[in-house]
């Protein structure tokens, strides 16, 4: 007799560790900027920006989100595992069709509805939350999690971790919270902050310091000014609040210049070696576009002191550092050869492996084959998150 063996499929849910939280929010970061980092460029994008704004991402879109998590998770006190997760997955897609009905075009999870979005705002809002005060610190100092949260939420502070240990001194894991409108349970809502909402961020933000630091963030600096967002981060108006930071914000730019001329670099690398190396036609769109850039960019980009950069933000990897040394000298001959650059180029971009485009071996023309010159973005600089940010303080100057 035969027997067959039948594997039923199973649905689950579960929680990301920090680690996972951290890999993922790199990479989110990465594809976020409409970028493939080859060359590593998004170190210095993320280190300025955590540095500048602690708690952003470049997932943020409304302010309100920062009032809504903790409102959902208080919602759903007493339940815990796999039954808060699955509803909690449900309230956050239902909040997501109820935005896009009342017309708002920041939604979390709008494009996707009616179906749930697989990056909800309790995963891109969480970080923020803890960096913002608005999530207690286990006893420890870490972040809690979110299943730790539900399971504090139940058993009113006493919850422990996986060792038994509590988590929180018998607090509950979120600071009072503004009142919830009487639209929050059903009907239109929106994501403008009321005053009272805007007054409990502001109160959030206006002491939050730099990560590992004792002097205030340019964060709460222009949170402090009650005004809206400057016109760009390196307005006047943005220089004039930066305190200490005003060298750092200096030099936050010339990195910004630099990494556009770096990615100018690569894209022209790879433009010429498809049509030197592998014999295939393509334009000199990149080519073309890096003398543009070189034009526009060079002469901030020129006066970055590498380190005085890594005395801002750490050291870079060496790979990296090369690359922003080596790109500097390049500019400093007035070439528009960028050819000697490849070798280093090409070393910084082996840290990608098989996927690495610049090689000259089969993976790399095969990687190469995928690559379309005409559909590739034009190479641009950081921006550390300054559209996230400009949100959010816009967000607090117009609540009503």
């Amino acid at each position: 007799m035969k027997h067959s063996l039948s594997i039923e499929p199973a649905l689950g849910w579960t929680y990301l560790s920090r680690e996972a939280l951290a890999r993922a929010k790199a990479q989110m970061d990465e594809e976020s900027m409409g970028v493939r980092d080859e060359i590593g460029f998004l170190t210095i994008h993320q280190r300025y920006a955590d540095h500048f704004f602690p708690g952003t991402s470049v997932l943020h879109t409304r302010a309100r989100y920062a009032v809504f998590v903790p409102w959902l998770f208080e919602d759903l006190a007493g339940l815990t595992g796999p039954a808060a997760v699955r509803v909690l997955r449900e309230r956050e897609r239902e909040l997501a069709g109820r935005l896009k009905d009342a017309g708002e075009s920041q939604v979390i999870g709008g494009r996707v509805f009616p179906n749930p979005s697989s990056q909800p705002p309790s995963t891109v809002y969480w970080n923020a939350l803890a960096v913002w005060g608005i999530l207690r610190s286990r006893l420890d100092g870490r972040t809690i999690s979110r299943a730790q949260a539900h399971r504090l939420l139940k058993g009113a502070g006493a919850a422990t971790d996986d060792d038994g240990q509590p988590l929180l001194s018998f607090d509950p894991p979120f600071v009072t919270l503004p009142d919830r409108p009487d639209s929050w349970r059903g009907g239109p809502i929106g994501l403008r902050l009321s005053i009272a909402e805007a007054a409990f961020l502001r109160e959030r933000l206006a002491p939050l310091r730099r990560l590992g630091g004792d002097e205030l963030s340019l964060l709460a600096r222009l949170v402090r000014t009650g005004a809206a967002a400057p016109s760009g981060m390196w307005a006047a108006e943005a220089r004039a609040v930066a305190g200490p930071d005003q060298a750092s914000l200096n030099r936050a730019q010339q990195a910004a210049s630099l990494a556009a001329v770096g990615r100018a670099v690569y894209d022209a690398l790879l433009e010429r070696i498809v049509e030197v190396d592998d014999k295939r036609e393509t334009s000199t769109r990149h080519r073309d576009h890096l003398a543009a850039v070189v034009e526009e960019h060079g002469p901030v980009a020129a006066k970055l002191e590498v380190d005085a950069l890594e005395a801002d933000i750490g050291v870079l990897p060496p790979k990296l550092r090369i690359v922003l040394t080596a790109t500097k000298d390049w500019m400093a001959s007035k070439s528009a050869n960028s050819a000697p650059l490849l070798d280093v180029y090409a070393g910084a971009e082996a840290r990608k492996g098989p996927r690495a485009r610049l090689a000259l071996t089969p993976n790399g023309r095969a990687r190469r084959l995928e690559w379309s010159s005409d559909e590739h973005g034009l190479a641009g600089p950081l921006h550390y998150r300054w559209e996230q940010v400009s949100t959010l303080l816009n967000d607090l100057a117009d609540a009503e």
